[in-house]
């Protein structure tokens, strides 16, 4: 009987603690609008295009550093002109620019160069950095 009881004990302290460790990362999850460096960001919903040569398509999560909330929300306020700049932009490559380490680093500095211009900002003030959540190209 006292083993029962001691193994219903840890169970529910286990139980408890997982509850614990769910609802502590539940919290943090909304806090998603800072980067690893504390910066916010704006998070764009998933992009699929052709790319340029038309035989291959684009699938891409992107996330922008941006150097203050501000520009998230003047993100959301131009999320149109924000994703026809990226969709733009995408779609006007060939698989082989952005298949390489190089050419991902080059889409991302075109993309803060076209995106800081659409939005009327420099990249000091504007889109800091562009993150590929995920990039695959079929």
């Amino acid at each position: 009987m006292m083993s029962y009881f001691r193994r219903f004990i840890v169970l529910l302290a286990l139980t408890c603690g997982l509850a614990g460790v769910s609802a502590s990362a539940l919290a943090n999850s909304d806090k998603g609008s800072a980067s690893a460096s504390g910066a916010p960001t704006a998070h764009l919903e998933p992009f699929v295009v052709n790319l340029s040569s038309f035989d291959k398509y684009l699938q891409a999560v992107i996330t922008l550093q941006v150097t203050a909330s501000e520009i998230g929300d003047k993100i959301k306020t131009y999320m149109p002109m924000v994703r026809h700049v990226v969709i733009m932009t995408l779609s006007s490559k060939d698989s082989s620019e952005v298949q390489s380490s190089a050419g991902k680093k080059a889409l991302v500095e075109e993309l803060k160069e076209k995106l800081n211009s659409a939005l009327k900002t420099s990249e000091h003030e504007g889109v800091s950095d562009v993150f590929f959540e995920n990039f695959v190209i079929q």
